[in-house]
């Protein structure tokens, strides 16, 4: 009988427990959902899940445009695929944001003298913070969402410009072999002027450095090539044992970029830092709301005590820790700073964003100017010469020599071709991700 007295008295309590309990869960809301807003604003789509799968369309077997290679990125690139493992963690502080403290029992078993007595003891003040520290925690998740956008940006722009550094990097081995033989090729015309005594030997010396420095060159270059490729599959996230990646790229595209002003109101739309640094200064006053409601810890205390002849008395009770002392003044002041710094950061990055859409857009012109000038003012007067001392000396009318040196003009500037070329893919990749869409 005096066991059913116990659990009679505690009866209320422990459903008062169990009805708090059921206010302790907490659905994430993903404000922010990172793949699709990759995939609005890149037009590449994450995988669907973790499996090694490549994306449609994408054959390793075939050489690898700038566009396979941004996909490939997107499903495979090692450091991104830990970036985007972070949303997991940020969802568990989401979800232990809205959990409720355990309430605490004491209980004094009876025996002798000493009666029965058992005390309920919840935290109240969790009521009045858990807003705030769910407001803060989900401000932070949708923060990192759109910090990962932009980190899916960037490893785009990574990709595309190994892509272009790989395609230079052959077209500079290419311009290196027949660099290499024609300077054998002079060296070899040059001996033979020698031993006809039409130069000096300080002129068959020079030229025998020049064919050494061309070989060196092209060694040099071939090592470049290599590593290029390995830079590049390590962006694409493909394993060590994978085949030699072989790369083809599209013509150049010399379409004008829009105007500055243009370019940075989309930046400022389309930014994903930006919106993080947005959403920052959000989780920062969300926070400091949460700090400025953590000066009262207020407690529910439900006591149930054996009294003599009485049987089981139960009353409530408050539990206040008083705030004379302490009022959370320092965490509060702390708030309040990260308050102020996530805004300066803000217009530092906003800065920054523009700073970046200014010059990408000024270095494509650049490097589009310097294309249009090699291609249709430089190289052809170039090819021209070649072409006519060829003639002149299927005519007699020069020495081969004459038709090497000129054809060494023009591998000169075929080379500064391809370097200007991938410059311009470079900065229309770094123009992509300055705006923050294509």
């Amino acid at each position: 009988m005096k066991i059913h007295a116990i659990w009679r008295s505690t009866l209320p309590a422990v459903a008062l427990t169990a009805l708090l309990s059921g206010c302790t869960a907490i659905h994430v809301r993903p404000a922010i959902d990172t793949p699709s807003a990759i995939r609005n604003q890149t037009g590449f789509s994450l995988p669907p899940d973790s499996a090694s799968t490549l994306p449609p369309g994408v054959d390793l077997s075939k050489p690898l445009t700038s566009d396979d290679a941004a996909a490939i990125a997107l499903w495979k690139n090692p450091q991104l695929q830990v970036d985007l493992a972070a949303l997991g963690l940020a969802r568990g502080d989401l979800i232990d944001a809205g959990l409720l403290r355990n309430p605490r029992v004491d209980l004094i078993i009876p025996a002798g003298l000493k009666p029965f007595e058992l005390l309920l003891n919840f935290p109240v003040e969790v009521f009045l913070s858990r807003p705030f520290r769910v407001a803060a925690s989900q401000a932070a998740y949708d923060q990192l969402a759109q910090n990962l956008v932009q980190n899916g940006l960037n490893t785009l722009r990574d990709a595309r410009f190994a892509h272009a550094d790989l395609v230079l990097a052959k077209e500079r081995e290419i311009a290196g072999i027949a660099a290499s033989e024609l300077r054998k090729r002079i060296a070899q015309l040059t001996s033979r002027r020698l031993q006809a005594g039409d130069i000096s030997e300080l002129d068959e010396v020079a030229a025998r450095s020049e064919e050494a420095t061309a070989g060196e060159q092209l060694v040099r270059l071939q090592h470049d090539t290599v590593i290029a490729a390995e830079r590049l599959r390590i962006l694409l996230g493909l394993s060590l044992d994978h085949p030699k990646i072989d790369v083809v790229t599209a013509p150049v595209a010399f379409a004008s970029p829009p105007l500055p002003a243009d370019l940075l109101e989309k930046a400022l739309i389309n930014r994903p830092d930006l919106r993080a640094a947005e959403l920052g200064i959000v989780a920062a006053t969300k926070r400091a709301k949460w700090e400025h409601s953590r000066i009262l810890v207020l407690a529910g205390q439900l006591n149930s005590k054996g009294i003599g002849t009485n049987g089981i008395l139960t009353s409530p009770g408050v539990s206040l820790e008083l705030p004379i002392f302490n009022r959370n003044q320092g965490l509060i002041a702390r708030a309040d700073a990260d308050v102020l710094a996530a805004s300066k950061q803000y217009l530092n990055l906003k800065q920054r964003v523009a700073f970046e859409v200014y010059e990408s857009r000024e270095l494509l012109v650049q490097a589009q100017d310097a294309l249009n000038r090699l291609r249709g003012q430089v190289i052809p007067p170039l090819q021209s010469a070649a072409t006519l001392a060829g003639q002149q000396y299927e005519k007699g009318d020069v020495a081969y020599l004459f038709v090497l040196e000129q054809s060494r003009g023009l591998i000169d500037a075929n080379l500064r071709l391809a370097d200007t070329e991938a410059a311009v893919r470079r900065s229309q990749a770094q123009l992509e991700r300055s705006v923050g869409t294509k």
